[in-house]
């Protein structure tokens, strides 16, 4: 979208709905409860049972984060039951699918049976074997699309989605870019429909107060990531890349809010860059409330579905810089509400180049803060919950 227009939210035509006489009951099976996935699911059952419909869930306990946790206590109407799974495929995995059936033994039929992430996703098409549900995936960034997937594995996965896809009703993509993803890897084109994800605007505590709190001075330009610290998104190159912005707008500070397995390598990074004094490190923690501390908002990731930060900080006004992955494109016009850049297998070096850029110019961040909140407006959140209600619906 290098014109200056604003993208479709979703591309796909979904069916006409198909009247329903009494009220949809939904299983979702998801084994990442956490961040965007947990978030996402959690708006998709509140919005479910404001229209009626009832909802059951199986998640895993050891991937669920506070506000997921919060959520399930919030939620009394929904059925939440913790089963056993495990990230990577393992043998395990017929235990978990026991489960799953025994579950639906005891508390079906259901209507419609949704996975979400790869490993909910590969139970939800088996477990629908044999039943009279039909079966919708939310891959949530399909594991195909991560660039460090490589060979054996790689094609493994590719067969896998695509064996898998032959149980599947239904794949929703959270994105554009994700959609065009699965269609390349063989899976039929009418099997798969673009919804993407959805959020009211947050309300963000007072800049003057988080920035205090943050001990960020009037002349210092605050940079935000909020996110896991993961290869995935791109933790290593967002420190590399701060630290060549720090050495050319030393006023510079970079507010890192979120936890994950590289983040010990990315303290150690930051220290070794000369760096880590102008970091500061929240850890996991409700991040709207910071968002107006934020001068800019940058995201490196390897590869997305559609991120939640994205449309929080776009919603709000805020400047972005975003690798040119997934969703990013959705949510971001390049050089009209912020910056799209190449990924970093696609060009190293290039983000730091950017970031660089920004730093140093104020009068372009004001200008993508002002076309930034005109792209995100409120209900977003709404569209996408009955979108995916009329999507159910046209498979019965």
């Amino acid at each position: 979208m290098m014109d200056g227009t604003l993208p479709p939210a979703d591309t796909a035509v979904i069916p006409a709905q198909t009247a329903v006489a009494r009220p949809l009951r939904v299983l979702h099976i998801v084994e990442s409860a956490a961040t965007g996935v947990g978030r996402h699911l959690l708006d998709l059952l509140e919005g479910t049972l404001a229209q009626g419909h009832g909802a059951d869930v199986l998640f895993s306990p050891t991937r669920e984060d506070d506000i997921f946790r919060q959520g399930r206590a919030r939620l009394t109407n929904v059925h939440f039951r913790a089963i056993a799974m495990r990230r990577a495929p393992t043998p395990t995995d017929l235990k978990a699918l026991w489960a799953v059936k025994r579950h639906m033994a005891s508390f079906g039929p259901y209507d419609i049976i949704h996975g979400h992430s790869s490993k909910g996703g590969m139970l939800a098409r088996l477990a629908g074997i044999g039943t009279k549900a039909r079966v919708v995936y939310t891959p949530h960034a399909i594991s195909t699309l991560d660039p460090n997937l490589t060979g054996p594995k790689r094609a493994l996965f590719h067969v896998g989605e695509v064996a898998l896809a032959c149980l599947t009703d239904q794949i929703i993509a959270v994105s554009t870019g994700e959609r065009e993803h699965i269609i390349g890897l063989g899976i039929p084109a009418d099997k798969v429909t673009t919804i993407t994800n959805g959020i009211e605007p947050p309300v963000t505590a007072p800049r003057d107060d988080t920035r205090r709190e943050l001990g960020l001075a009037p002349h210092h330009l605050a940079i935000g990531f909020v996110g896991r610290l993961t290869a995935h998104k791109g933790i290593d190159i967002l420190i590399d890349s701060f630290a060549r912005a720090h050495a050319v707008a030393p006023h510079a500070r970079l507010i890192i809010i979120g936890d994950g397995d590289a983040g010990d390598d990315a303290r150690t990074r930051a220290e070794a860059l000369g760096c880590s004094t102008a970091i500061t490190w929240l850890g996991a923690r409700d991040a709207v409330r910071y968002y107006g501390a934020f001068d800019l908002l940058a995201q490196p990731s390897r590869y997305e579905g559609l991120s939640y930060t994205l449309l929080e900080a776009a919603g709000l006004g805020l400047p972005i810089i975003a690798t040119d992955v997934g969703g990013t494109r959705d949510v971001i016009v390049d050089d009209v509400t912020g910056v799209v850049s190449p990924s970093h297998e696609a060009a190293p070096g290039a983000f730091a180049d950017l970031l660089c850029a920004l730093v140093t110019d104020p009068g372009r961040l004001a200008r993508y803060a002002d076309a930034a909140f005109a792209h995100v407006g409120p209900g977003g959140r709404a569209r996408m919950v009955t979108r995916t209600l009329s999507l159910y619906q046209s498979l019965l």
